[in-house]
């Protein structure tokens, strides 16, 4: 009798923890596929040639350059554009990305660097055909290139982060921020204009 009930018992125990094992496990895979999930979303991938840690002359050019673009595409579709929602991107983008300039501008001064005053020929040269183009396919075009540029800016900051010079890396931090919003909304922006 003793054996039957201690054998009932060890079954018993090892069915209940059979259960938990299952049970945990479960839990595990839906945690996993919930975090895969977000992470699906905000994943940025390498998308410049610099390397990480790169120089910082070549962070500051392209920063400086970068974020002249999306002031100026921003000027255009506040203009040009007719979508109420478009046009409050434009300006949250040409209001925070002069922010960032400023302070860019203060971090090469401090460190007796020259920033870019004007952007490429090609770049203009592609506003100006932006400007030509019919208000609906502008707004996708426009959200379009701000998810791509987003992505190379984000990836660039990061890189930043990680340069050892702690006045550029306090600079990059506080800039992701930013981008990271502007990414996020125009991402959404994107998905609303298809």
């Amino acid at each position: 009798m003793k054996a039957k009930t201690l054998l009932a018992i060890i079954l018993l125990g090892f069915s209940i923890f059979q259960a938990c094992q299952n049970a945990n496990n479960s839990t595990k895979d839906a945690q996993k596929a919930a975090v895969d999930s977000a992470m699906e979303d905000h994943i940025i991938t390498d998308t410049t040639a610099l390397n990480r840690g790169a120089d910082m002359s070549v962070f500051m050019n392209e920063a400086a350059l970068g974020g002249m673009k999306e002031i100026e595409l921003g000027k255009i579709a506040e203009k040009k554009s007719t979508n109420r929602l478009v046009r409050t991107f434009a300006t949250t983008v040409v209001r925070d990305h002069s922010k960032i300039a400023e302070r860019l501008k203060k971090l090469a001064e401090s460190k007796r660097m020259t920033l870019p005053t004007s952007l490429p020929q090609a770049d203009l040269a592609h506003m100006e055909e932006m400007k030509n183009m019919p208000a609906a396919e502008f707004d996708k075009h426009y959200i379009g290139m701000m998810v791509k540029d987003h992505i190379k800016s984000l990836d660039l900051f990061k890189s930043a982060t990680t340069s050892g010079d702690t006045p550029l890396q306090n600079f990059a931090i506080k800039a992701l921020r930013t981008l990271e919003a502007h990414y996020k909304a125009a991402t959404d922006l994107n998905e609303k204009l298809k």
